[in-house]
């Protein structure tokens, strides 16, 4: 149970996922044999080229010599965008907030011990970023390239012209009140509107006879904004936590986790996941394309995420674009940052470099493209602590909650940076379910840290016997292990190390195809 402690200063690192031990392990999931590169679309055929082909990496320099300057920023609720993913597909809904009237008030639900909290306005402060991305990144040229990647089966690898390393104004992660601020607006995504007639459809008609229930359906985006409208938030909607289906979104939200974080859909595994394809060939068996077009049909979270992303981008054309998320809102976002080049916080989100691997997403050269989470520069940094069985991927095995709950999480890497609060070691916590939802983050641990993990890339793995060592055990690399990881982690990281103990001899194994 978690208890009130004193402040305390943090001892964790934020750490580029690059340098985790797990990167191997992941980096086995994407095994698929090479694609010839065919039947090109004029636009695509000079730009891409095979998966195995990697071109030398560009000097990573900013092209703005100069950096945007710190910066305040006091942000307000605009508007509300909601699109449907599984029932409703084409459903697209926004809302508008107007601040002068009572009825747009803006909060945090009670839930789970904590009492309503009112967010008039937000602040928080901004700094230059290096991030490499698309110089053309506008969702009518970025779009039709994921779907090609997708079509065709392997990653769209393009020239080094068509990359540039910019400058950009991004959330100070180094600042708590920033942190909070935008952890905040993580949070709120959560809260529903049920007065339906403020409501407008911005995508294609719908049918109002199929209207009832259709909040419980889908992708709910909240548009924060600065005074200026220079600098605009995307706080997307996580997964709703409950163990048994029909509560808000959660079957919907079950379905994308279990595509998104799970080696076949969870359709090998426990006997409780919640099975959301059929992509197993045989025992032990699972068809990677398979998995890679049930992600990325139009129904899917991804999806929905972009065309909430180009709606945004219409309304505010000359604005820098952040995205922040929690669990599954958090894994979208990382997503969406690395489409289109955004800076990204989110906050306990489950692993995502797998879906990346899987989505077809650009890479800039020199990049691998079974390892996403080896990408520098990607503008994105992961909050989580240590106590959160599903932001350090151990939430699996028979006996653990998600698995009880049809959640198959088997992930274990992020992109970009991870900026991990040390609460076990910190504090003494011990490793929980309860310990993932935002409402908790925010009271149990941000707000009792006197500071936010420091941003340090330079962490090394320590090989000491001593420690819970790495222990890789695989006989044929184009096996895929299923990790079990031992009740036990060491997390030194006043000496910079970050020991994983993690056991594939007793592990599942599943034979990755094209």
């Amino acid at each position: 149970m978690l208890s009130n402690f004193e402040p305390s200063r943090v001892l964790a690192r934020c750490t580029s996922a690059g340098r985790v031990t797990a990167v191997f392990l992941l980096s086995l999931l994407a095994v698929s044999p090479p694609t010839a590169a065919s039947h090109l679309s004029p636009i695509d055929r000079d730009a891409v080229v095979g998966q195995d082909v990697f071109l030398p990496p560009a000097i990573v320099t900013p092209s703005n010599p100069e950096s945007p300057r710190p910066a305040d920023h006091t942000f307000t609720l605009r508007h509300i965008y909601h699109h449907g993913t599984d029932r409703h597909p084409r459903l697209h809904r926004s809302m508008d907030v107007t601040h002068d009237l009572s009825s747009s008030r803006v909060f945090l639900a009670a839930e789970d011990g904590h009492a309503e909290h009112d967010l008039p306005h937000l602040s928080a402060r901004s700094r230059g970023n290096t991030i490499q991305r698309l110089v053309d990144r506008r969702p009518s040229v970025v779009d039709p390239m994921v779907a090609h990647a997708r079509q065709e089966g392997y990653v769209a690898v393009l020239d080094a012209s068509a990359w540039t390393v910019d400058d950009v104004p991004s959330p100070d992660v180094t600042d708590k009140g920033t942190v909070l601020s935008l952890a905040y607006m993580a949070a709120n995504a959560y809260v529903e509107t049920e007065d339906a007639a403020d409501w407008l459809d911005i995508g294609e008609p719908f049918n109002r006879s199929a209207d009832f229930g259709w909040q419980s359906d889908g992708l709910r985006g909240h548009i924060w904004a600065d005074d200026d409208n220079s600098t605009i938030v995307i706080g997307l909607k996580g997964t709703t936590p409950a163990v048994f289906d029909g509560d808000g979104t959660t079957t919907s939200d079950k379905i994308n986790d279990n595509l998104f974080f799970s080696c076949c859909c969870a359709q090998q595994g426990q006997w409780t996941w919640h099975q959301v394809c059929d992509c197993a060939t045989s025992t032990y068996s699972c068809n990677n394309t398979c998995v890679t077009k049930s992600l990325h049909e139009e129904s899917r979270y991804y999806a929905a995420a972009r065309e909430l992303y180009s709606n945004v981008t219409d309304r505010y054309p000359h604005s820098t674009i952040w995205v922040v998320g929690h669990s599954l809102g958090g894994a979208v976002s990382s997503l969406l940052g690395l489409t289109y080049g955004l800076p990204v916080v989110t906050f306990e989100a489950v692993p995502e470099a797998l879906a990346a691997t899987r989505l077809g997403l650009p890479i800039p050269p020199g990049s691998d493209p079974k390892a996403p989470q080896t990408r520098e520069n990607t503008g994105a940094y992961h909050f989580g602590h240590t106590a959160d069985p599903i932001y350090i991927g151990t939430c699996n095995g028979a006996t653990a909650s998600c698995s009880f709950a049809g959640y198959a999480l088997e992930t274990t890497c992020h992109t970009g940076s991870e900026c991990v609060y040390d609460v076990v070691a910190d504090k003494g916590w011990r490793v929980g379910i309860g310990t993932h939802k935002i409402r908790a983050v925010i009271s149990d641990v941000i707000l009792k840290y006197d500071d936010v993990p420091e941003d340090d890339d330079n962490i090394d793995v320590n090989n000491d016997d001593s420690y819970a060592n790495t222990n890789f055990n695989l006989q044929d690399p184009r096996l895929v292990g299923l990790p079990r990881y031992n009740d036990y982690r060491s997390h030194g990281y006043e000496y910079q190390d970050y020991v994983l103990d993690i056991n594939l001899q007793d592990a599942g194994l599943v034979w990755v195809q094209g």
